[in-house]
């Protein structure tokens, strides 16, 4: 089969492989689709991800594919729990001391076909494509974030960030009831497409919101500046998410003063513990749109153009093609 691997930093190999065999409780799937996330573009450039990368391992995380068993459509969670330490009887599963990450620590999704365990296998219900089954596990990720801070019909939400995942959470927030919406973001083409998604206003910068007081921030960028920004422009009792994805050794200013002067809550969210599940009854609704965020599919030979150049990915998702 053919395949991706990762063998260190900016070292990124398309190679024939011998197709994976399952062990144990584990499946063939045959791969359709993976999604190139930027947490692949961080582990590309020799950052850590959501835990630290295997030396010679497939990367991609963002799958979707045919169970070679059941010949069902399936997603595939890369998130797999032993279900019996400590960490994981305790409600953290996120925190497994035996978690396997597809594309990670254990092959993923960028080649033709990998092994999972049964349980991170989810059928795909009449509906939903495999193209937008990449879109799961980012949504089962913001969805894991969202439930932290509650959003309901009486929260104004501002977005900063309208990338994927900043327009996913747009719709999502939308979706949960949010009164009102706006998103930050410099590209004006996302910013159409956010006020085409349902946002009631849209913002080249925080600078620019006036009068409008936003008492739930999500920051989707992980850059120091939006970080700050996203503290800095919400409303008193408010709940700040900083969703995006930082690098490793970055730092921002807060004044604990003025987090208690405003009784703001800062909070964090890391990864998608159960949620995808209810990342795929959220998307049975069709009320997420996936389609518009869908910059290019190409073959797995343009991955690794891709990772390099961020300007392959500033138009969208962009989609591997496997087999």
């Amino acid at each position: 089969m053919k395949a991706a691997v990762l063998y260190k930093k900016h070292d990124l190999r398309i190679e024939n492989l011998p197709m994976p065999v399952p062990a144990g409780n584990q499946v063939l799937i045959k791969t359709a689709f993976c999604g190139v996330c930027g947490t692949d573009v961080h582990l590309f450039n020799g950052d850590e991800g959501s835990v630290k990368m295997t030396p010679m391992t497939i990367p991609g995380h963002e799958l979707s594919g045919i169970n070679m068993l059941t010949n069902e459509k399936v997603v595939v969670d890369p998130n797999y729990y032993c279900g019996k330490c400590e960490e994981c009887l305790a409600g953290r599963p996120h925190y497994c001391r035996n978690m396997k990450n597809t594309g990670v620590n254990s092959n993923g999704g960028f080649a033709d076909y990998l092994v999972a365990e049964q349980s991170q296998i989810h059928v795909l219900p009449t509906g939903i494509t495999l193209e937008e089954a990449c879109f799961l596990e980012p949504i089962s990720c913001c969805l894991h974030g969202l439930n932290k801070i509650m959003i309901d019909k009486n929260d104004h939400v501002l977005i900063i960030g309208g990338g994927t995942i900043g327009l996913l959470m747009l719709q999502l927030s939308i979706f949960l009831g949010a009164s009102r919406t706006a998103v930050v973001e410099l590209v004006n083409s996302k910013r159409d497409l956010a006020l085409v998604l349902g946002a009631d206003e849209v913002y080249e910068d925080v600078s620019e919101i006036r009068n409008h007081k936003f008492n739930k921030v999500i920051e989707c960028i992980g850059l120091k500046k939006t970080c700050e920004d996203a503290i800095s422009i919400c409303a008193n009792t408010g709940h700040v998410l900083l969703f995006g994805l930082t690098e490793p050794e970055e730092t921002i200013s807060i004044r604990p003063f003025d987090l208690f002067k405003r009784d703001l809550t800062v909070t964090s969210s890391y990864i998608n513990p159960y949620t995808i599940e209810e990342a795929i009854k959220v998307m049975s609704t069709g009320k997420i749109r996936t389609a518009p965020l869908i910059g290019q599919i190409l073959p797995l030979e343009n991955l690794e153009e891709v990772l390099k150049d961020s300007k392959l990915r500033q138009d969208g998702k962009v989609l591997i093609k496997l087999n």
